[in-house]
């Protein structure tokens, strides 16, 4: 199923009904007791990662544009300070929309700027923006989700923009990072309305002045890496969800991994 218009806070709010990538991905890497607190309970608090606010701005301004983004955001005065009755007044001028510093909205000038002139972005343009992917999974007694930042179901195509700060070390950081599965879910969902994933692209941009931007697409067995994490996890949480237990047993002490640069130098002995 295919929603338009749906309210980013309402995507986010969807949790445990509908798992998405970070649910999933959040569930492996916290584990069992912190997933409950954090989106069963709500005891525990989720805080906005570093760097969240910038994706945030760079987002809004390219899937929904230069209007939108003035109407949500406002770019802090240099030398301003919030502790001053100057300050105070302009943040209660402007309450209720994200503040970006001046050099945060220099580098997303740059960042935009690199994007659209990457050769896909006329494939871009012609994709819808910010849809919401939603289908039931039956057995599970719940839903995956996922929200592309663009989709064309007519060439079966989306693009997915991500802020990095190390352009050059992106293409080995993504998977790592669990992009592939957020196009696996996507993907996974549009098999459900009969409309095939042919193209899955990552397009990565520099969050500095002079920002370079690069499209990367995930390989299609990487995507069926992501599509068996996702079933394994949702099944997981499922079954939790259902006898309530979310305590973690560790049933034998488990392996170090050998790291790539160890076992160049065992070889070499």
């Amino acid at each position: 199923m295919i929603i338009d218009n749906l309210p980013i806070r309402e995507y986010h709010n969807a949790t445990p009904k509908y798992l998405s990538k970070t649910s999933i991905r959040d569930f492996a890497e916290h584990g069992p007791a912190w997933w409950n607190m954090s989106y069963l309970t709500r005891t525990l608090p989720k805080e906005r990662p570093d760097g969240a606010l910038q994706g945030l701005a760079l987002d809004c301004y390219l899937t929904e544009g230069a209007d939108a983004f003035t109407s949500q955001w406002c770019v802090k005065p240099v030398d301003m300070s919030f502790a001053t009755k100057e300050g105070k007044e302009w943040k209660a001028a402007h309450a209720g929309k994200e503040i970006l510093t001046a050099v945060d909205f220099a580098i997303l000038g740059d960042a935009v700027a690199a994007v659209r002139a990457l050769p896909c972005w006329r494939e871009i343009e012609r994709s819808k923006a910010q849809q919401t992917l939603r289908r039931e999974s039956q057995g599970l007694g719940l839903g995956i989700q996922s929200r592309p930042d663009w989709l064309d179901t007519n060439t079966g195509c989306l693009w997915d923009l991500k802020k990095t700060r190390d352009l050059s070390r992106f293409g080995s950081q993504a998977i790592d990072l669990g992009y592939h599965l957020q196009a696996a879910i996507a993907g996974w969902v549009m098999a459900g309305d009969s409309v095939g994933l042919e193209h899955a692209y990552l397009v990565a941009v520099e969050w500095e002045r002079g920002a370079r931007a690069r499209c990367y697409e995930i390989p299609h067995e990487v995507l069926q890496a992501g599509d068996k994490e996702m079933r394994s996890t949702a099944a997981e949480i499922a079954d939790r969800l259902k006898r309530n237990d979310w305590t973690d047993v560790q049933p034998e002490p488990q392996a170090l991994e050998i790291p790539d640069w160890m076992l160049r130098k065992m070889e070499a002995v």
